[in-house]
């Protein structure tokens, strides 16, 4: 090694003797998303989830696709009412279904849509038996927008 290379690394060494290292403890918690319930329940559920048969499954697949056959579970809500909205906030009841899966959809959304598999999965960016709708969709920039804004 030269004497040049040799100076460069002792500065570097020294530069870092003085550099600590913060302890995260045991217990790292990752900062909690605000998911917006209402926009889940408003636009979410109604618009992206049933219309797409994601608990129940598509034509000819015999159902119960996140009723039954994976690990993220859904409660099939064909022919339950949604809820009163106006602007994206809700003004009724919300159904107990849409409740169950808004809590069982938490679990796959992460800080942002690219990183979450409730976006990633459908649109075949990760594995997933088929693809439910493309990147460039509407449902897709719903769930972007959605998670978008959770993780402000």
């Amino acid at each position: 090694m030269s004497l040049r290379a040799r100076a460069a690394a002792l500065v570097a060494l020294f530069g870092c003797v003085g550099c600590g290292t913060v302890d995260l403890g045991d217990n790292i918690v990752p900062p909690d998303l605000m998911l917006d319930e209402d926009f889940f329940y408003c636009r979410i559920q109604p618009e992206v989830i049933e219309p797409q048969g994601c608990a129940g499954g598509g034509a000819g697949e015999m159902g119960m696709c996140h009723t039954a056959r994976s690990a993220l579970r859904l409660v099939d809500t064909t022919g339950i009412a949604p809820p009163t909205c106006a602007e994206d906030r809700v003004e009724g009841t919300v159904p107990p279904e849409y409740v169950e899966n808004f809590q069982a959809v938490q679990f796959t959304v992460q800080s942002d849509p690219l990183s979450s598999p409730f976006y990633r999965r459908p649109t075949g960016l990760d594995s997933h038996p088929r693809v439910i709708f493309p990147e460039t969709s509407p449902e897709a920039d719903l769930i972007a927008t959605w998670i978008a804004r959770g993780g402000l």
